[in-house]
């Protein structure tokens, strides 16, 4: 496993996480839906910056 799907995953578990977290505090599910969305993006985008090669 490398280092770019250990980040997505955690970024994933940790998304997951908050969406229930919103869903108990009764947040609408658009906004849930919005935020993982773009919380998404952000770790696509953070792992990928970890992960490029160095030269």
């Amino acid at each position: 496993m490398n280092w770019f799907n250990l980040s997505v995953l955690g970024w994933v578990i940790l998304i997951i996480a908050l969406a229930i977290a919103a869903h108990m505090l009764g947040v609408p599910t658009l906004w849930i839906a919005i935020g993982t969305l773009a919380l998404l993006g952000i770790g696509i985008i953070a792992s990928v910056a970890k992960s490029k090669p160095r030269i």
